[in-house]
C-alpha cells in the first residue's frame, strides 16, 4: 500500500473517533483540524489527502485522544470531563474549545494533567 493510502487511512481513523467519541458533527471536525467540511468529505472518500498543514492538525487530534486515554482510563470520566466547566479553560468546557478549533489549548490542560503539573 502507497505511503499516502496509508495516510488517508490514518487520517480517516482519527477523523472517525474524533466523530464518534467526541460526539463531534462533521463541520466541528473540519473546525478542530481547520479544514472545511468539503475537505473533509474528500479525504474520507479518496479525492484528496490531507495537505501538511492538516496532517499536523489531525497529529494534534492523535495527541488529545491519546492524553484523554492516558489521563482518563475510564471512559465515562473522560466524557465527564469533556463536557465539564474546567477552571483552566477559563470555565469553558473542553469538548466546547475543541469545537472551536483550539485543540492546543485542551492537548495544554492534559499535558499538564498528565505531568503532575496540576494535581
Amino acid at each position: 500500500m502507497a505511503t499516502i493510502e496509508r495516510e488517508v487511512r490514518a487520517a480517516n481513523e482519527t477523523l472517525d473517533w474524533a466523530r464518534e467519541q467526541l460526539g463531534l458533527e462533521w463541520t466541528e471536525v473540519a473546525s478542530a483540524v481547520g479544514a472545511d467540511r468539503r475537505t473533509i468529505y474528500r479525504w474520507r472518500h479518496g479525492v484528496s489527502a490531507p495537505s501538511p498543514e492538516h496532517r499536523d492538525r489531525i497529529e494534534d487530534v492523535r495527541e488529545l485522544r491519546f492524553l484523554l486515554e492516558t489521563v482518563f482510563s475510564d471512559a465515562e470520566a473522560r466524557v465527564e470531563w469533556l463536557h465539564s466547566s474546567v477552571p483552566l479553560l477559563r470555565g469553558r468546557s473542553p469538548l466546547s474549545i475543541i469545537r472551536g478549533g483550539r485543540l492546543d489549548d485542551v492537548i495544554g490542560v492534559l499535558a499538564g494533567i498528565e505531568s503532575g503539573a496540576f494535581a
